[in-house]
């Protein structure tokens, strides 16, 4: 074979990583712009909960939620027969999920805004990731590292300044609140490593069904112990429909999505994003007041989430199966060149 016939590898070896430039960044482009979205979805939750729980109440509202998020996504998957199958089969550990992930920690957060209110929950609810540091560090054995802990002290002086300067009494009422909300923030942070550890390939269709389905069935026992507490009317009704189809059944779907493609650590920074919505709806749709508190606590919590999250730039390559096939092709790629080269 002559030279002008013979195909120029170096152009191919000079693609592939201009090739997987362009991917990796669409990944990250799609990652993004479906962190904003869970951010908006769950951030607009807040300031329905403030409207439904005083009418159906914390557990009320929560399981509302839940049923119709339930409903939304059977609706979706009627015809799947693979992920009703994958549920049933699965379905004490999406209790559990269920418990972690949603039932416990969205009962303790509408619980958290009777007694504060939308903004105030929804930051106390960024301390996500500060707890998902330590509980992957314990569970999946990452180091800690000097900057996670100076973010963790930060992320504390914000809760501090955003309680101390809110404009509510600070009795045992309000004491309770911001304990559910920290509780609840943990508890996301277990059931985010959770999902990651234990439903690794699973598709977001099939985790969202099997955590909505299994997170009505537990709440079950517990509406009937806390029934409404008010008239249900128009608004609350409405709020809890928007909650379920909105901010659970699309909310989730998009988040276990992000936890399959990037890890708990990069889908809990949704909780950067959930203060800013929440805080501008209750704001402008509640009228809730903003105060020194507030602002100051919001920044000084969200920098310190920042330190947790940020990694160094030089870190070591992880080879993937892509990255395996690509460096197996090109070294058959140089091989056969290099035969052709001596058989000249």
């Amino acid at each position: 074979m002559t030279d002008a016939h013979r195909p120029d590898i170096s152009k191919t070896y000079n693609q592939r990583p201009r090739r997987r430039a362009r991917v990796a960044l669409s990944g990250r482009v799609r990652v993004t712009g479906a962190l904003l979205l869970v951010g908006l979805l769950w951030g607009s939750s807040f300031p329905l909960i403030a409207i439904a729980a005083p009418a159906f109440g914390a557990v009320g509202t929560t399981h509302g939620r839940f049923i119709v998020a339930a409903l939304a996504l059977t609706l979706m998957t009627a015809a799947s027969k693979a992920t009703w199958h994958a549920v049933g089969r699965r379905f004490p550990a999406f209790l559990l999920l269920a418990a972690l992930n949603v039932a416990a920690p969205l009962t303790l957060v509408a619980t958290a805004i009777v007694g504060l209110n939308a903004s105030m929950a929804s930051i106390l609810n960024a301390t996500t990731p500060m707890f998902t540091v330590f509980v992957a560090a314990f569970w999946l054995r990452q180091r800690v590292t000097r900057r996670q802990m100076v973010g963790v002290i930060t992320g504390i002086v914000g809760v501090s300044m955003l309680v101390g300067g809110a404009p509510l009494q600070v009795d045992s009422r309000a004491l309770v609140a911001v304990g559910a909300s920290l509780t609840a923030a943990l508890l996301y942070a277990v059931g985010g490593v959770y999902a990651r550890k234990s439903f690794l390939g699973t598709p977001p269709m099939t985790l969202a069904l099997g955590q909505q389905l299994a997170a009505a069935t537990l709440l079950v026992p517990l509406t009937a112990i806390a029934p409404p507490i008010g008239p249900i009317t128009g608004g609350p009704l409405i709020a809890v429909l928007a909650l379920g189809f909105g901010a659970t059944a699309a909310g989730y779907l998009v988040y276990f999505w992000v936890i399959r493609q990037a890890g708990p650590v990069t889908a809990s920074t949704v909780a950067l994003l959930v203060p800013i919505s929440a805080s501008t709806i209750g704001v402008l749709w509640l009228d809730e007041p903003v105060t020194f508190g507030l602002i100051g606590g919001l920044f000084i919590i969200l920098a310190g989430v920042g330190l947790l999250l940020e990694r160094p730039s030089a870190r070591p390559r992880v080879d993937t199966v892509a990255n395996i096939n690509d460096t197996n092709e090109n070294r058959r790629g140089k091989n056969h060149h290099e035969t052709r080269e001596r058989r000249k």
